[in-house]
């Protein structure tokens, strides 16, 4: 079956959006991961190598870490909610032009071989990092708290 050579340019255009959208979410996520872990030493460096106060530095562990979470969870959210979303309208409609046009099955073969994960990897990789900063958060506030007492 011969197919049309426009419809074969309108497929190359819609998998090089798709992979435009694909790229910027995996340079998104290496990028936040890459990020909080500097971030995160450079406030370690800092909290606790030119904080003298032991008071203060309990707070500013408390705090640091909590501003953290928050900006990694509105950014894991971003990532879900948002960049995901214009990801797989791309995918759909390259799926749709694929349907119509059987030879033509690359991202159909794709989509078959990972749908059944959907996000789950994603989820998963950010709940581990969302996980771990919430338990140093919660232990960070309940140190600062119960040492807050004694003085």
């Amino acid at each position: 079956m011969d197919i049309d050579p426009e419809v074969i340019k309108l497929w190359f255009h819609y998998e090089q959006v798709a992979m435009h959208f694909n790229e910027l979410i995996i340079q998104y996520r290496l990028q936040l991961m890459s990020g909080l872990g500097a971030v995160g030493s450079l406030a370690v460096y800092l909290i606790g190598g030119k904080v003298e106060d032991e008071a203060r530095r309990r707070w500013l562990r408390a705090l640091v870490s909590t501003l953290l979470t928050v900006v990694f969870v509105a950014a894991a959210c971003l990532d879900l909610l948002y960049y995901n979303e214009l990801l797989q309208g791309a995918v759909d409609a390259l799926l749709a032009l694929e349907k119509a046009n059987p030879p033509l099955d690359l991202s159909t073969r794709i989509a078959l071989r990972v749908s059944n994960r959907g996000l789950a990897p994603v989820r998963a990789a950010y709940g581990i990092v969302v996980a771990a900063l919430a338990i140093f958060t919660a232990w960070a506030w309940w140190d600062w708290i119960r040492r807050q007492g004694r003085q």
